[in-house]
């Protein structure tokens, strides 16, 4: 919680602004309109060419307009004083932003890209329960991620072909291989649960099926920890890579400003890979009845080591687009 001696508006009288204390040649300030309510302000030394307004955000309401001095002006005020501290972490977040750019239009464009990426954050409601099981599942995905395929494609193409919250596919689509990614409790027998038909079936080759076994302890690493890892990977890549990768955890429910919950911390102790060939023990669409519509199933892994393959050495040609 942002401690209230930060509430930059505290103190601020009626219809007053003041300019936002950061080293920047850009105009941002800290406003308040006639009623009182809080609000932020960007100007452009330059009028718009389009004055629509760049996003709905819930609770707070937006205006974009040309004043009559020849400038821009993008207004952002919250509606209810109640809501300042969610509402002063967006002000921050396109505080941050404001640094990366020199002009003003390239400053204002990347702002209202950020904006629309707040729009999908603010239409969750502000109670968002991680459970223990979705924590282990994000965990795992991002783990993949960070640590199998950035060393092989790179961060960038590592973002683009994870899936993210679509459960019913697979979670990595890359150009010449796919993974699905399950984590079980090391404590537990290792068995895994199959959520769609779809899952460990694609007319695509080769499928692997990527299995962490995990231990919750307070001194492991978290989804957090995983995210700030994977930003600093990011910090030479495009503005554009982040915000995809930001709507991703934002889609599976991970937006930490509205998470209550606790977030767990876990230790990896195994990891494994298996080849889900035509023999691998599945569910797939030609064995059922087009009647079916549903499947849900699981896998127990001590009966798979079979199809076990050594990560370490599959091929990096089958995670590389052929030429």
């Amino acid at each position: 919680m942002i401690n209230s001696e930060r509430n930059p508006w505290k103190n601020m009288k009626e219809s007053s602004q003041r300019r936002v204390d950061v080293e920047t040649e850009h105009n941002l300030f800290w406003i308040t309109d006639l009623e009182g309510k809080y609000g932020f302000c960007l100007q452009s030394k330059n009028i718009f060419k389009d004055i629509k307004s760049p996003a709905n955000l819930k609770g707070i309401s937006i205006l974009k307009r040309n004043a009559n001095h020849h400038y821009g002006e993008l207004f952002l005020v919250l509606n209810k004083k109640e809501d300042w501290q969610i509402f002063y972490t967006l002000c921050e977040d396109l505080i941050s932003i404001t640094h990366k750019y020199e002009s003003d239009e390239a400053m204002i464009s990347a702002v209202e890209v950020r904006l629309k990426r707040w729009q999908q954050l603010l239409r969750y409601e502000q109670n968002i329960v991680l459970s223990l099981e979705a924590q282990m599942g994000l965990f795992s995905e991002l783990l993949c991620l960070k640590d199998v395929l950035t060393p092989k494609v790179g961060v960038e193409q590592s973002i683009i072909s994870w899936v993210g919250a679509d459960f019913d596919k697979q979670d990595f689509l890359l150009a010449n291989a796919i993974i699905e990614v399950k984590s079980y409790r090391t404590s537990k027998s290792p068995i895994i649960h199959i959520s769609s038909i779809q899952q460990l079936y694609s007319d695509k080759e080769p499928l692997y099926l990527l299995a962490y076994g995990l231990t919750q302890a307070d001194n492991g690493v978290g989804i957090d920890d995983l995210v700030q890892e994977i930003y600093i990977l990011l910090e030479n890549e495009s503005a554009e890579i982040r915000d995809i990768f930001d709507n991703k955890l934002i889609e599976y429910g991970f937006i930490p400003e509205l998470i209550e919950s606790s977030l767990f911390k876990f230790i990896v102790d195994k990891r494994r890979i298996y080849s889900v060939s035509d023999e691998f023990p599945k569910i797939s669409p030609h064995s059922i009845g087009s009647q079916i519509l549903t499947v849900k199933y699981s896998i127990d892994l001590i009966q798979c080591d079979a199809f076990e393959v050594d990560i370490n050495i599959v091929s990096i040609s089958l995670f590389i687009k052929d030429n």
